[in-house]
């Protein structure tokens, strides 16, 4: 897992909410959510009860790793697509 910055080193426009982080990287919320679950991501700790957010930096690793270990695996779930019209 990487390892987020301490809170003072990191930039405010490098977090992300669930949902932004998701639409960042093409993929569910639930995916953000299971990389968490099985500690390939861990949320940022700003010291309030607001939303989790998280390091774009962390984010990459976690996403080249679920890539590395076969997300892009149609039985998988694979990356999110766009609906067809």
């Amino acid at each position: 897992m990487f390892v987020n910055p301490p809170l003072h080193e990191i930039d405010p426009a490098d977090l992300m909410t669930t949902a932004q982080a998701a639409e960042w990287l093409n993929v569910t919320p639930g995916a953000i959510r299971v990389w968490v679950h099985r500690g390939k991501l861990q949320a940022v700790d700003t010291g309030d009860n607001g939303p989790k957010l998280y390091h774009r930096l962390a984010l990459a690793h976690a996403e080249k790793e679920a890539w590395d270990n076969g997300a892009d695996r149609p039985i998988r779930g694979g990356r999110k697509t766009a609906r067809a019209a």
